[in-house]
């Protein structure tokens, strides 16, 4: 007897007769093959891990957080291609609002832009979804943001969220360990160790930032040193108006 989902896997977009889409389930699958991502969201910042890809001694590890404009950064999971061709269709938006508006774009609108783009690939036969996932990152006028991208077009926004291989671990640590009150340098802590819970690798930390409508990309180390900086000039502050 074959298969209930025989021929709705095919490159044709179709649903199965209980209604789902096969091909967005094996794109969805590519991203829990994916190297992890941990995504947490505090009172004034947003940040994001990742362990850089370092696959050969002879090769220069991969870079998984890339800057999109000045104030939004993304990291994704799943296919290295698909998450490419993602990363540039941002990127070419960002610069599109920056020329028509002489500002940078919002970090909703841009997500906005990167879900209808995924979104298309499940409507039409002849393309394949893409195997991608994303974390967004991004600080502007309205507050920092987080939000989680799905290949079906799906957009999350949340306080912690996790992405890739292993997620469901990391995802424990987090609704475990996450408080609203959580500084900078503690939220960064828990997400290097919720991302060692999906990724044991032991391969080299990047930490996203973003904060006061600026992103920043930087080593695990930096990344404390400037959190610690920032929390030392809060105290500072406080002192001086008390």
């Amino acid at each position: 007897m074959m298969p209930k989902e025989f021929g709705y896997d095919r490159p044709f977009t179709l649903y199965t007769p209980d209604g789902r889409l096969i091909q967005v389930e094996y794109a969805a699958e590519a991203v829990r093959h994916g190297s992890p991502v941990v995504g947490i969201r505090g009172k004034d910042f947003s940040l994001m891990v990742a362990r850089m890809k370092d696959t050969d001694p002879l090769i220069d590890p991969v870079e998984k957080i890339h800057i999109v404009d000045e104030n939004i950064g993304i990291a994704g999971a799943g296919y290295t291609g698909d998450i490419d061709l993602l990363i540039d269709e941002a990127r070419l938006e960002a610069q599109r609002h920056r020329v028509i508006f002489e500002d940078p774009i919002d970090v909703r609108s841009i997500v906005n832009h990167i879900t209808q783009f995924m979104y298309q690939f499940t409507r039409y036969s002849g393309v394949r979804p893409l195997g991608a996932a994303l974390i967004v990152v991004g600080s502007d006028r309205t507050g920092s943001h987080l939000y989680q991208v799905d290949p079906m077009g799906l957009m999350i926004s949340g306080k912690a969220m996790a992405i890739g291989m292993n997620c469901e671990n990391a995802t424990g640590i987090l609704r475990e360990e996450y408080r609203d009150d959580l500084n900078m340098e503690e939220a960064i802590k828990l997400a290097v160790k919720a991302l060692s819970k999906a990724d044991e690798s032991g391969a080299p930390v990047e930490v996203g930032i973003a904060t006061e409508s600026r992103f920043m990309k930087t080593n695990l180390e930096n990344a404390l040193k400037r959190a610690k900086e920032i929390q030392d000039k809060i105290k500072k502050d406080k002192k001086e108006n008390s």
